[in-house]
């Protein structure tokens, strides 16, 4: 356990060091597919501290390997490092100087303590007893990245993997370790009921999809409510709705377009959902002579605390922080598309603190985290590696 002492005493060297990184890349964000300059950033970073930098074809996002000081399994790490298309209005000490885009989501947080992570980890390389993987992963905010990655292979090798996530929802200081389901499974719904339009005050000679698509709006919430336990999580929301070309007042268009968004924890709920919807929409459709489609896209899986991997997460959460029982969120994260590939485990590093203004959701432009979560992210990072590594040697993700 020496491995302990070494990383607390790093996360304190490196404190300023991680308040750096932080700063930039919040300064710089990118949004999806366009972190070019954060790509260059963390490339550089790593040939300095002598990591080896993989080509995996991509133009952003970038994947770095640490060889231990022995052979031994090879454990992943992961951050994202894309940010949205939000003005910031925050009382962050410095703000994001590209106008329309912020790190409202605190991925430059992530990407900041997985490069301190590499840090301390450099420095340690003679005492792991394996490698480490550090994926630096594109467009999480599409939920696109992690797949390319897995397409392009990253994990080929990698044994475990541990990616971390702030919350607003949980203290600072604190380390959100779940046994089970964390953030929900994000399916994406297209929709459309075609009708025969005609002149607003004349509807008795159109068969009109707007109050068509209206009934199916109400009755759509009525899947959730009516078919699945009160003690499970499932959620369905129409999002948007587009129906004639403007803002006329007297025509009835000949069709409406709705996209919305089911959440789950149970792949037998979103089949369910699935099923429903579709026969609903079709349904009511008739009932105005209209017809109903609807086009379910599985997008994401669930992100959760793998059981076999829940003693490690908890055990390098107690090392850097205090572990807490989070409370699950419609949220949605990609970081399961690994989870679908090797044994993995998410955690929630905690930010709220009310006295600092650091209470505002994801994708606010009020979104604002204290720098000082960074270093305690690094050692999260860090410490999984180790114990990481000890949960394959002891055989428990056979």
């Amino acid at each position: 356990m020496e491995y302990k002492a070494t990383v607390h005493r790093l996360m304190k060297e490196k404190e300023q060091l991680s308040f750096e990184f932080f700063e930039h890349l919040h300064k710089h964000p990118e949004i999806s597919n366009q972190e070019f300059e954060t790509t260059a950033y963390v490339k550089d970073i790593l040939k300095s501290l002598d990591i080896e930098v993989i080509d995996y074809g991509m133009e952003t996002g970038v994947v770095g390997l640490l060889r231990g000081g022995s052979d031994g399994p090879c454990i992943a790490l992961r951050a994202d490092i894309d940010a949205l298309p939000i003005q910031e209005d925050s009382t962050q000490e410095f703000c994001s100087e590209v106008p329309g885009v912020s790190h409202a989501c605190g991925h430059d947080a992530h990407c900041a303590a997985l490069l301190t992570a590499a840090s301390i980890l450099s420095e340690m390389r003679d005492e792991i007893k394996g490698s480490v993987k550090f994926i630096f992963q594109p467009a999480e905010e599409l939920n696109t990245g992690a797949k390319i990655l897995v397409d392009r292979d990253c994990l080929r090798g990698v044994d475990a993997i541990f990616g971390v996530h702030n919350s607003p929802d949980v203290p600072f200081g604190s380390i959100g370790v779940k046994d089970g389901p964390l953030m929900a499974a994000v399916d994406r719904i297209n929709m459309k009921i075609y009708g025969r339009g005609g002149h607003g005050g004349q509807p008795h000679l159109t068969c009109d999809p707007v109050v068509a698509a209206a009934s199916f709006i109400q009755s759509a919430q009525t899947i959730v409510s009516r078919n699945i336990s009160p003690n499970r999580f499932a959620v369905v929301s129409i999002c948007d709705m587009k129906a004639g070309s403007g803002a006329i007042n007297n025509i009835i268009p000949e069709e409406v377009t709705m996209y919305g968004t089911v959440r789950t924890f149970d792949s037998a709920d979103a089949k369910m959902i699935e099923e429903r919807l579709k026969k609903m929409i079709a349904q009511i459709a008739d009932a105005y002579n209209c017809e109903g489609e609807c086009e379910y896209i599985y997008q994401i899986p669930a992100t959760y605390g793998m059981h076999e991997l829940y003693d490690t997460a908890y055990a390098a959460a107690s090392a850097v922080g205090v572990p807490v029982d989070p409370t699950p969120t419609g949220g949605g994260e990609d970081f399961s598309i690994y989870q679908q590939h090797v044994p993995g485990f998410f955690y929630w590093l905690g930010i709220r603190e009310e006295d600092n203004d650091c209470v505002y959701p994801w994708h606010s432009p009020h979104f604002k985290l204290n720098k000082a979560v960074v270093p305690i992210g690094a050692g999260l990072y860090a410490m999984s590696v180790f114990k990481g590594i000890d949960a394959v040697n002891n055989g428990l993700l056979k």
